[in-house]
């Protein structure tokens, strides 16, 4: 008995404060130890309610939890979460210090061993949370948009070898702009207007975010001030920033109709405007993004007939009114972070030394949609600037369904940034998500920590990254073919950094350079053939109109394309037999889709362009009519592709894809096959707005019942000028 009793006291002492543990075995039953107060704060509250789930789906079990401290009766194992204040009783988790710091590890508290995951602070709490589920329980922090459905497990040995201590961030600001929303809008519509995203979906959003280590958001195009998915944002401690057209949060893009719109001859309207904005959003956390833009994202000086037309002047005005926005912010919020968006003419004429940015302001700077960064080889990027950064675009030649953006590309672009300090802001523009979800986990991953990719040369850094992130998703028998099959993608002619010929595009483009290119093609001879026009008076009496497509460019971009996607296809196809049952989903969506929209995209393209040929020496409509059919065709094997990757949540979402629109294709050359045939046709484009893809974002503000610059009716009385036309009617 004595013998017992001695062996059940080194037992004791062998977990005590303060032991080594090296090795515990958890599962669905043991318990968690959560302080009060920490679960009292709402984000980490939420983080847990994640966890919780994550538990749910690899034990099947929900977890126990005890408060504050374990049970008196429990001297097993325990899992501690929260923050360092609220966990310093039980045990030192030693965490870095410093803001989003946190340690997972092993160790021990008085009666029980226990794997802890603690923070420094809210963001570091919720940081050791996910990165507990991703490390431990094996949960893919971008599950929601890959459909990665995690191994159902009845223990897991955790090892000290588990062991994770954070490093200090790369970026400081680091998130996600959900701009161009279709994907999301058109499947996750706020029901009831307040947003363009539903809350549920929205917070599906900010919760990758987080699990990725991201920590700000521009959660829609063009939000009001005073919009509910702020409150949202808050409840998740993730900071909010705006886009380069809602300058302080003002939605420049609902600019009232008759108020005068000049920082030249009516400076009191904007100020008023500017301050009602700020005043809104004064109680959040804001990264604020000044400039000075015109109405619906352009320049200024295309809204107001006053503005100067010398660079030199255009640039004064900008200057001034970026320094009356500061000094309302630094009214309302003394310390906060305040970033100049120096995207488009706002960087051109920075760069051109003529653009002046208030002292103790970040200078933003941005790519060219390609990912390029438009910062004169990083000349005047210094300590303390950031950028902002495409993955995906919306822009006539862009990705909108794809990956078109390789990590080497952000891997070597970005460098300069990390090695010269400019860390204090990144902003990536994400759109849909799941289309990109890869480089969108890479490129964060990067701002979290670009050590790993900077040591190596961008090419050995993506070819590693893909690997490990193909073996994350599909298993590690796979991960090399996987990753060198994505290589081969990115080698598509027109996706290179530079296209086989450089002409009027010069490389680095996504789909929606095809489909733009078709549609501009028909839309140029469509009419004139079926009217039996020959092909020069067609090109005579359309030259020089608005985004003209010639024959000669689309033959440019057509370079190699032909001898090209056969053997991607086939390589698609014969990988597609090696992928496990329950990925072959999502390998329809993120490779046999993707490349199918391409080549088929490319094929039809290259169809049309010999019709013309062939019609400039037989002038033949209904020969021309007969390839139209073929080009429809294969747009009909596109849209047959994108309902093989429509499955789950993801039912219906090629429906909205309104930017990289194969559907008004199909309807273009549908009306041109009639036309020449003489037969009926609907219409050359869909939907109730004719395809628009702003016409969710449009719908939301005309849901506007406040007073310019308030969404709701509740938020305060709106511009002087506004309450003065009323009130004299």
């Amino acid at each position: 008995m004595k013998k017992i009793i001695c062996l059940f006291i080194l037992f004791i002492a062998a977990i005590g404060v303060n032991a080594q543990v090296t090795s515990l075995t958890i599962n669905g039953d043991t318990p968690w130890v959560i302080a009060e107060a920490d679960y009292e704060n709402m984000p980490i509250q939420k983080a847990i309610r994640d966890v919780e789930k994550d538990w749910y789906k690899v034990f099947g079990y929900p977890p126990v939890i005890f408060h504050d401290k374990p049970a008196s009766h429990w001297t097993g194992p325990v899992i501690v979460f929260g923050t360092t204040e609220n966990t310093k009783h039980l045990i030192d988790a030693k965490v870095p210090k410093g803001k989003e710091q946190f340690h997972v590890f092993l160790g021990a508290l008085k009666n029980n061993p226990a794997v802890v995951a603690v923070g420094a602070d809210t963001r570091g709490a919720i940081y050791g949370l996910y990165t507990f589920s991703e490390e431990i329980l094996g949960i893919d922090p971008m599950y929601i948009f890959t459909d990665h459905v995690p191994k159902k497990q009845t223990e897991i040995i955790v090892t000290s070898q588990d062991e994770i201590i954070s490093k200090k961030p790369t970026f400081e600001n680091r998130g996600w702009f959900i701009n161009d929303e279709e994907l999301h809008d058109g499947m996750h519509r706020d029901p009831l207007g307040g947003n363009v995203i539903s809350m549920e979906w929205m917070d599906k959003i900010l919760e990758t975010l987080l699990r990725c280590k991201g920590n700000m958001i521009i959660p829609e195009s063009a939000p009001y001030p005073d919009a509910t998915v702020y409150d949202l944002c808050k409840r998740r401690a993730v900071v909010v920033t705006h886009h380069h057209v809602t300058p302080v949060g003002l939605n420049m893009m609902d600019w009232p109709k008759n108020v005068p719109f000049s920082f030249i001859t009516h400076k009191d309207i904007l100020i008023d405007a500017w301050t009602k904005a700020v005043i809104a959003q004064k109680d959040q956390e804001i990264a604020w993004v000044i400039g000075f833009r015109g109405e619906s994202d352009g320049a200024f000086w295309n809204s107001d007939p006053e503005a100067p037309k010398t660079d030199e002047g255009r640039a004064k005005v900008i200057a001034e009114a970026m320094q009356m926005q500061t000094d309302i912010i630094k009214k309302y919020q003394p310390h906060a972070t305040i970033v100049a968006a120096l995207w488009n003419e706002q960087g051109a004429l920075y760069n051109k030394g003529l653009l002046k940015i208030p002292d103790g302001v970040s200078k933003m700077f941005a790519d060219d949609g390609r990912g390029f960064m438009r910062d004169d080889g990083g000349k005047n990027v210094a300590k303390g600037d950031g950028l902002y950064y495409h993955v995906m675009m919306q822009m006539l030649t862009q990705n909108r369904t794809t990956e078109a953006v390789p990590p080497a590309r952000f891997y070597s672009e970005l460098r300069r940034y990390v090695e010269k300090g400019a860390t204090k802001y990144a902003i990536i523009n994400v759109s849909g998500i799941r289309p990109a979800a890869m480089s969108v986990e890479a490129i964060t991953d990067f701002l979290w920590d670009a050590e790993s990719a900077l040591n190596k040369t961008p090419s050995n850094a993506m070819k590693d990254y893909l690997i490990d992130w193909y073996a994350k998703e599909f298993g590690t028998a796979l991960a090399i073919k996987l990753a060198d099959l994505r290589l081969h993608y990115y080698n598509i002619p027109y996706m290179r950094d530079k296209m086989p010929i450089e002409g009027q595009y010069r490389g680095a483009r996504g789909e929606h350079l095809l489909q733009f290119l078709t549609q501009g093609l028909l839309k140029r001879f469509g009419d004139g053939i079926a009217k039996v026009e020959s092909l020069d008076k067609i090109i005579e009496e359309t030259k020089g109109g608005r985004r003209t497509v010639d024959v000669s460019v689309v033959k440019e971009v057509l370079t190699e394309t032909a001898t090209f996607f056969p053997k991607l296809w086939n390589s698609t196809m014969a990988l597609a037999k090696e992928i496990p049952e329950n990925r072959k989903d999502y390998y329809q969506s993120h490779f046999m889709y993707q490349v199918a929209v391409h080549m088929r995209s490319a094929k039809a393209l290259q169809i049309i362009v010999d019709a013309c040929d062939a019609y400039a020496e037989n002038k033949d409509p209904l020969d021309f009519a007969k390839a139209l059919s073929l080009a429809l065709e294969e747009t009909e094997l596109i849209i047959n592709e994108a309902h093989k990757a429509e499955y789950g949540i993801w039912d219906t979402m090629y429906m909205h894809v309104r930017l990289m629109d194969f559907w008004k294709t199909r309807l273009m050359l549908k009306a041109d096959i009639a036309k020449i045939k003489g037969e009926p046709y609907t219409a050359e484009s869909r939907g109730y707005m004719g395809g628009s893809f702003w016409g969710s974002a449009q719908e939301y503000m005309n849901h506007a019942e406040g007073t310019f610059p308030y969404f709701y009716k509740h938020s305060g009385k709106g511009l002087t000028v506004l309450e003065n036309k009323k009130q004299k009617k």
